[in-house]
């Protein structure tokens, strides 16, 4: 009975030894089963990296060009403190992007010349807007006026508005001449109209036997403006 009692003992603890081994065993199973995934995971990762690394490129520098790896173009512009830019995503002809190193100071001046194209845009907008409109031109008539002189007088305004001049007139009488002053402003409104539009008064002022406005040249494009709205 004692021999039977100590044998149970001894199989239930060799038992509990053992069960802890199994069950290590079994992790280790699983472990070993899921790292061939967490591997290839890795191994594509790595790939990919290395894919990217040895992507060939076409690398300009002063008058060269090559052909070389971007990592090693990377590389190349640490070595040299340098910035690599990229000119073109892909070209169509070598089926490769397109970089260059520069200087830190060569992409200085290449910022500092793309503001200053913007800016030299924009002044040159307003450069020709202000060259249009040149200095001013003024005539006085008198009321009594001949028609010889008249004619004259509306030559000379007709060549200044070509020439784009702003004209200031200033028409002049006396008390019994207020007809004769609006007749010669009605042929000056008139000479500026036909053919075709040349000039736009503005600024009219009367009072008395006094009569003042200004003249402004018509551009090129406000003539078509114009001659359109007319048509319409």
């Amino acid at each position: 009975m004692t021999f039977l009692l100590r044998n149970a003992i001894q199989t239930l603890a060799v038992r509990n030894v053992l069960r802890p081994l199994h069950t290590n065993t079994g992790y280790l199973s699983l472990y070993q089963r899921q790292r061939p995934n967490d591997v290839g995971d890795e191994s594509g990762a790595s790939a990919q990296k290395k894919k990217s690394s040895s992507l060939k490129i076409t690398l300009l520098q002063n008058q060269n060009v090559t052909v070389t790896s971007l990592e090693e173009a990377k590389n190349l512009a640490k070595r040299r403190s340098m910035q690599l830019v990229q000119v073109q995503k892909l070209d169509t002809k070598t089926q490769r992007p397109v970089y260059k190193l520069v200087s830190s100071a060569e992409r200085l001046q290449e910022e500092l010349s793309d503001l200053k194209g913007g800016q030299d845009k924009d002044t040159s907008g307003a450069s020709e807007k202000a060259s249009q409109k040149k200095s001013e031109k003024t005539l006085n008539i008198g009321s009594r006026i001949s028609d010889h002189d008249l004619a004259s007088r509306l030559k000379n305004i007709s060549k200044w508005l070509s020439k784009h001049h702003e004209v200031r007139i200033l028409i002049q009488g006396n008390e019994s001449d207020l007809s004769s002053c609006e007749k010669i402003y009605k042929s000056i409104e008139e000479s500026i109209k036909t053919p075709e539009p040349i000039g736009k008064i503005v600024q009219k002022r009367a009072k008395g036997s006094v009569i003042k406005f200004n003249i402004l040249p018509i551009i090129n494009s406000e003539k078509t403006t114009s001659a359109s709205s007319t048509n319409q």
